[in-house]
């Protein structure tokens, strides 16, 4: 693999794990992520702006697409940020990465694609490593928990459904670049999502807990933004010298990279097997996107 594409797509991991690590630390995680998406979109104007100066509005087809793409778009946002309400970073995190196992499962099952022999394995270490991360350690008598965790436990509950939210659009998204310019829609969908997503957060937060999430992260909200729109660009620039799949495979890493802060910054508890977890979790994510 090429090592600019890698150094790339390393830091535009690392940025989408602090990202997390900053919203996992705001004091309200809907009200926050609804601010930094706001400064995300306003970053992300001048690119917009780029993509339509190149000629390529949206066909009618494609604008029912985008739609649905904001619709999903906006339900991620909402059960990512209840995930993270109640759940560790370090436990959370990893789960909601592992969408490349639903998306290969979602195309085995309803598409009829073949699946290869490290596809195959790709989506059993992942299914490994998302049953230990909620194990406190590696022992017979915790193997039960994880089943007890996804039937009582909010915050994983809250989890696997951003997961399933993530394969979702990102089959939706897929089928939209085919049709539209990749960064014409990548601000269309996101203004769509928060269409959407504003009157839930003014109707259930309110201006007076808006504008003091405003005042206590402001620094962190537009942090947030920056890291997105530079994450984003990062991975677009590594597509031209490198090979898809290797760079979405190697961008999983950011699933450690956020165990490790849980760890070490938010203090979280059972570091050894969620750090164990999320390699298994990272290499079988790899293995999805470099065999497909």
């Amino acid at each position: 693999m090429n090592s600019t594409a890698i150094i790339l797509v390393v830091i535009s991991a690392f940025f989408h794990a602090t990202r997390n690590l900053f919203t996992k630390a705001s004091l309200d995680k809907q009200v926050f992520l609804w601010w930094y998406s706001i400064f995300g979109m306003l970053f992300f104007l001048p690119i917009f702006g780029y993509g339509l100066s190149r000629g390529r509005l949206p066909s009618t087809d494609v604008i029912p697409v985008i739609g649905i793409s904001g619709a999903i778009h906006c339900l991620y946002w909402f059960f990512h940020t209840r995930a993270y309400e109640g759940g560790d970073l370090s436990r959370v995190y990893p789960i909601m990465r592992s969408a490349p196992a639903v998306v290969l499962l979602f195309a085995l099952l309803f598409l009829h694609e073949k699946v290869s022999f490290a596809g195959a394995v790709g989506i059993g270490l992942v299914a490994i490593g998302i049953y230990m991360i909620n194990m406190r350690h590696l022992s017979a008598t915790e193997l039960i928990l994880p089943l007890r965790a996804a039937t009582r436990d909010r915050p994983t509950r809250y989890a696997l459904l951003t997961m399933l939210s993530v394969a979702a659009y990102s089959i939706v998204d897929k089928i939209a670049v085919q049709r539209t310019d990749p960064l014409v829609f990548a601000f269309l969908h996101l203004f769509v999502g928060m269409l959407l997503y504003t009157p839930y957060i003014l109707y259930t937060r309110g201006t007076a807990l808006i504008r003091r999430v405003w005042l206590s992260d402001r620094r962190t909200i537009m942090a947030n933004g920056l890291l997105g729109i530079f994450g984003y660009t990062l991975i677009l620039v590594a597509f031209t010298i490198e090979n898809v799949s290797y760079v979405v495979g190697l961008r999983q890493l950011s699933i450690v990279f956020a165990v490790v802060m849980g760890g070490r910054l938010l203090q979280e508890e059972h570091q050894t097997v969620r750090l164990i977890s999320a390699l298994i979790i990272f290499a079988g994510a790899f293995l999805i996107c470099v065999a497909g």
